[in-house]
């Protein structure tokens, strides 16, 4: 069983939230330990006061580091062991499901909560604390990141969830997204749950939970797929997109530059470029390549460039226009040219 510190400026309200619901419980039958510990309790001063200006200038307080160290060299006393060290930062690495099932391993982790501008460096240089952040943006505090930590290693805890099925089958923990879920009515306005869902037959269910997992994971989050092993392989390295287009069928990139270089457009095409110019503005651009030679997004940054067609795909729906994807390890030709974005292939 692990045990978990929060050391915080609020350890009410962190209380609050794992006192409730799957955690609540998991803890009160013993399945994980997490203790709540308050910053100011080591303040040392009739105040309380653990922030003071900061060296240099600038706006905002910063958390000075002796509070910080007396109240983490209490814990690591009282659990009596050297426990591993978070500290919860928007600069630190975005966490993720592997990450979550590396710590949820360990006997006892340590989570520090920021709050105002952050804490002395030196303090955390001291304790050899490792940054953790939850997203690309900034909260007031590491309050709400230090629960979403807790939380995901609390659920990986035996005995915390009913059976480990439960978490297995998630969305991230096998390397795809979740396929989707269905419950009671059968039909609900005029959409029936999948018949094979119905019917009782194990392999048949499980052959389909597999099956969309994949292709929710290929729609949704197509970067995953770079990443998702299957018998040693990643399932796609390369995608392609392909627009059909007077009988024939381009590219996304060949589609685009067809239009573009049109000197008469119809109406359905001219509403098109004009609604998709800010578009384009912000679209990383694949190497030179000639007709014969094919263009396809690496994987790894699929996800972020099909986010930015996605305007485009919304128009093409609106004239009836359907895109297909394709993905691929191993693409027809020979890598000629390459950048962050793209990797062109020549036959």
């Amino acid at each position: 069983m692990i045990r978990i510190d929060i050391a915080t400026l609020f350890p009410d309200m962190c209380e609050s939230y794992l006192s409730e619901s799957i955690v609540g419980r998991g803890r009160k039958a013993g399945h994980i330990d997490i203790h709540c510990h308050n910053i100011r309790d080591y303040a040392g001063n009739k105040h309380n006061r653990v922030d003071d200006k900061p060296y240099g200038g600038g706006t905002g307080m910063v958390m000075q580091a002796q509070p910080i160290y007396d109240c983490i060299t209490a814990i690591k006393q009282e659990s009596g062991s050297s426990a591993r060290i978070v500290y919860m930062s928007p600069q630190g690495k975005v966490l993720t499901q592997g990450i979550v099932k590396e710590l949820a391993a360990e006997d006892n982790l340590i989570i520090l909560c920021g709050h105002y501008e952050g804490v002395d460096q030196r303090v955390l240089d001291e304790l050899c604390t490792e940054e953790i952040s939850v997203g690309d943006y900034v909260l007031t505090g590491g309050e709400l990141p230090a629960l979403i930590l807790t939380d995901a290693i609390a659920r990986l805890q035996d005995g915390v969830l009913p059976n480990s099925d439960a978490y297995s089958i998630e969305s991230h923990y096998n390397g795809l997204l979740e396929h989707p879920q269905y419950t009671r009515p059968e039909v609900w306005h005029d959409r029936a749950v999948p018949e094979v869902l119905l019917t009782g037959a194990h392999d048949a269910v499980a052959k389909w939970q597999e099956e969309t997992a994949l292709e929710v994971t290929r729609k949704k989050r197509p970067d995953m797929l770079y990443d998702h092993r299957s018998d040693g392989e990643p399932y796609a390295r390369y995608i392609r997109v392909f627009v059909p287009y007077k009988e024939r069928e381009y590219d996304i990139v060949a589609f685009m530059k067809l239009i573009f270089h049109r000197r008469i457009l119809t109406n359905r095409e001219q509403k098109i470029i004009k609604r998709m110019m800010p578009v384009f503005d912000k679209l990383p651009t694949p190497p030179d390549c000639s007709e014969n030679e094919s263009v396809w997004l690496n994987a790894k940054a699929a996800g972020q460039i099909l986010e930015m067609y996605a305007p485009l795909f919304d128009m093409l729906r609106e004239h009836n226009i359907d895109y297909r994807v394709v993905y691929s390890d191993n693409p027809d030709g020979t890598p000629y040219a390459e950048n962050e974005h793209f990797t062109v292939f020549t036959k």
